[in-house]
């Protein structure tokens, strides 16, 4: 994530943020890029079209000390004369902002603070403004009641302050305009959330292309499984924790399960996996998932009635198996591709269809 990136940068650098789009772009608000004073770079706020762009002006940027907004109009055939001619039919405004290496932006490091505790934060940035020292201005606030410096004293604060917790309380990221008295202010609403965590019940051969489908889109794993030889981290480099544990005896409140985390039972054992589920089906996970046919699945819910317990509508509804998106998945990676995938859909309130029949904007405001 680049929040945490530019927490620990060690040179002057820019912070590019995509702050509004109108009409079609590869990116949604939030998205962010690091450029440091030789041009390198780190992460991606479009396809590769606008980031030769943007590192040419980080040095002005930097040289000024002072915030820019840049406007990037794809709509208008015109677009070719300053040589992008890029054809996307939208607009993109990305502020651009000096950090020094000396003193950690204090928006960053409290995002990146309540992220790691995983939790929500709500930061407004302004990045259009009548008076240009306001330019890059920020409230902030967490689902603990913790904010950032504002001046009561002032409207502005106080209105993005108000949408600050309007933002927390939908968790939904939002482009706001505040009507003051000297002008018309833009801002970026952003929610920042925890990341996608994977909990992997079962370390088998088929388990390692799991975790570095989910590791390499940034996700937590955490890898379980009753046998030492299999339960060993130097298996599972990408993986935050990999533990030996009794199934039967799981302390599943240890797990720590909220709304942003998944689970995937894939211990290729009867009893194993009606052991787990036992333990873990009522508790509020975003998505449950148990490797294997429907009838298995079937069988294994049987069990738990027999056994007198009668799971809820809601944990019927995070229970997915068979797992995965239909993809024609036949590999150990070729399944992990479709498990992730589904994983990423039913986290992100999508369908997992095909793009083409899609008429609704594909990208919507992340969560």
């Amino acid at each position: 994530m680049i929040l945490e990136a530019c927490t620990r940068i060690r040179r002057p650098a820019v912070l590019a943020t995509v702050v509004r789009v109108a009409g079609s772009a590869y990116r949604r608000p939030g998205a962010r890029m690091l450029i440091d004073a030789d041009g390198r770079t780190e992460g991606m706020v479009s396809g590769g079209c606008l980031e030769t762009d943007l590192a040419d002006r980080a040095g002005d940027v930097l040289r000024a000390g002072a915030s820019e907004t840049v406007v990037y109009d794809m709509r208008s055939p015109d677009d070719i004369v300053w040589g992008l001619g890029l054809g996307c039919d939208g607009e993109v405004r990305v502020l651009l902002e000096a950090l020094d290496p000396s003193a950690v932006p204090a928006w960053c490091a409290f995002a990146v603070e309540t992220r790691e505790r995983r939790g929500y934060a709500a930061i407004a940035t302004v990045f259009e403004a009548p008076r240009a020292e306001r330019l890059g201005r920020r409230c902030w606030a967490n689902d603990r009641g913790a904010h950032g410096p504002i001046d009561v004293g002032t409207d502005l604060d106080r209105a993005m302050m108000r949408s600050v917790e309007t933002a927390l309380a939908d968790r939904r990221s939002r482009n706001e305009n505040w009507e003051l008295a000297d002008g018309t202010y833009s801002g970026l609403v952003e929610v920042v959330g925890p990341r996608i965590r994977l909990c992997v019940f079962g370390a088998g051969a088929d388990a390692l292309p799991l975790v570095e489908q989910a590791a390499a889109l940034d996700w937590h794993v955490d890898v379980f499984d009753h046998r030492e030889p299999f339960a060993d981290a130097g298996r599972f480099p990408r993986a935050g924790v990999v533990r030996c544990v009794d199934y039967a005896g799981l302390d599943a409140a240890s797990l720590k399960v909220d709304g942003r985390t998944a689970g995937l039972l894939m211990t290729h054992h009867f009893l194993h996996d009606r052991s787990l589920l036992e333990r873990l089906i009522e508790l509020p996970w975003a998505y449950l998932g148990v490797l294997g046919p429907r009838r298995r699945l079937e069988r294994l819910m049987e069990a738990l009635t027999e056994d007198g317990l009668r799971p809820s509508t809601a944990a019927r509804e995070r229970l997915h198996g068979p797992v995965g998106l239909d993809i024609g998945s036949e590999t150990p990676q070729e399944i992990a591709l479709s498990a992730v995938a589904e994983i990423q859909a039913v986290i992100n309130e999508r369908d997992g269809g095909r793009l083409r029949k899609v008429t609704r904007p594909l990208h919507d405001w992340p969560r």
